[in-house]
């Protein structure tokens, strides 16, 4: 009876050394998976606050190559408009002859973009976010750059420039201009159908910097929130 005792007693305690063990082992596991989630959460915020710097130095390019397209479209309008009423060449006129050439493109600051593909989309944690991510590098940039290299690019300086040089005295490059015959522009009708031309493409890529101007205030925003959660789990 007493030996049984002591089996029984035996017993009860590797049990409950085997269930302390057990939970020691829990904990640790715990322990390192919620360090394991909070290094992570970490590398995520670093990673998402560059991107946000990024995307900032973007946002100033944009902002640059919209207010230069405008101006182009201004002056592509004015020298239209003059050529087509036959209105008499004058100094005043100049600065626009200088700026209807010249097209833009987005800079885009990608560093913290590379640095998550190269890590792993999944580093950010919420789905909609990632998502925004991905459709603003791979979509929306990818589309800006082929159409400004494809379109914009080759009528500018493939059909337009040529004409440039051969039409117009360039005092100085977006700043003061001349043509060699204003008169002969007035009946050149390829160089305004050109001009036309320029209009249609320099109006569409003016629409494409400001809805992606749009596009990356509002990814911008998302991130901003998205940090602030990170920042107060």
């Amino acid at each position: 009876m007493l030996s049984e005792n002591k089996f029984n007693k035996y017993l009860i305690y590797a049990i409950g050394e085997i269930v302390l063990i057990v939970i020691g082992i829990l904990i640790a596991l715990s322990i390192n998976n919620a360090n394991d989630v909070k290094n992570k959460r970490q590398k995520e915020l670093i990673l998402l606050t560059e991107m946000r710097q990024n995307l900032q130095t973007d946002i100033r390019d944009l902002d640059f190559n919209i207010k230069g397209s405008a101006k182009r479209i201004q002056a592509n309008e004015i020298i239209l408009k003059t050529l087509q009423e036959r209105v008499s060449m004058h100094d005043s006129l100049k600065p626009y002859y200088a700026n209807i050439i010249g097209n833009f493109q987005l800079s885009s600051n990608t560093a913290a973009w590379e640095n998550l593909k190269s890590v792993g989309m999944d580093l950010v944690s919420k789905d909609s976010l990632r998502n925004a991510i991905s459709n603003l590098y791979t979509v929306r940039y990818t589309y800006l750059e082929n159409v400004t290299k494809g379109l914009d690019d080759n009528q500018q300086w493939n059909t337009f420039y040529p004409q440039f040089l051969d039409l117009i005295n360039v005092e100085q490059f977006w700043v003061s201009a001349e043509p060699v015959s204003h008169e002969a522009l007035m009946d050149n009708r390829k160089f305004q159908e050109t001009l036309k031309m320029n209009l249609v493409i320099r109006n569409y890529m003016l629409n494409q910097y400001k809805t992606i101007h749009k596009d990356v205030n509002l990814l911008l925003d998302q991130i901003d929130r998205h940090i602030f959660t990170l920042n107060n789990e």
